[in-house]
């Protein structure tokens, strides 16, 4: 019981697994609702889900690829880059799903 405590509840895998597959989720929820109404708000609500899932996998994915080894000869510049653009795609696609729903919102208030 204590491996399956540690595996799942400490080191986030549950987590990180559900995170990733909800926003598949609003990835191909926005991807249709772009695809159906061909509404402006909706094609950058899929741009937004999109980026939010590439910064949210580079978080995952970085501390396997990105050894000690590797960052020291990245050199400093490149190791702020490469730290700095998770957080800037999440900021983005945040920025992208807020703007796109109120875009379709808009535009569906144009609609009718």
């Amino acid at each position: 019981m204590d491996l399956w405590f540690d595996i799942i509840v400490k080191k986030g895998y549950l987590m990180d697994a559900i995170g990733v597959l909800g926003l598949g989720l609003l990835g191909l929820a926005s991807v249709r609702l772009s695809q159906r109404y061909r509404s402006w708000g909706g094609s950058l609500l899929a741009s937004g889900s999109l980026l939010l899932l590439l910064g949210r996998l580079w978080v995952l994915v970085s501390p396997q690829v990105l050894t000690p080894e590797l960052r020291q000869a990245m050199g400093s510049t490149a190791n702020e880059l490469v730290s700095l653009a998770p957080m800037t795609l999440l900021t983005l696609g945040l920025a992208g799903v807020v703007w796109g729903l109120w875009g379709h919102e808009q535009w569906l208030r144009e609609e009718r």
